[in-house]
């Protein structure tokens, strides 16, 4: 038994009540996310910069997210850019 029909609510009365609601659908995950490339110039400067330099401060001087940042200096040849 479900704890609906122990309080006494069906489907009908929950209805009655909140209104018609639709159902709830699932992004679709195939959907690829779109990501803005980063120029090869900001990319080969930052390929340039001393390894002192964080990931968060690289982002910061170049106006790019830290994780963008960290891509670029560890998958060098993975990362898309914009021509």
């Amino acid at each position: 038994m479900s704890i609906l029909k122990q309080l006494g609510l069906t489907k009908e009365s929950m209805a009655k009540m909140l209104g018609p609601v639709p159902a709830f659908k699932d992004p679709d995950p195939k959907i690829p996310r779109r990501w803005e490339a980063v120029p090869k110039e900001i990319k080969e400067a930052i390929l340039k910069e001393h390894l002192t330099f964080t990931c968060r401060e690289l982002g910061k001087k170049y106006g790019i997210s830290s994780s963008c940042a960290w891509n670029i200096m560890n998958k060098k040849n993975k990362q898309t850019t914009k021509q």
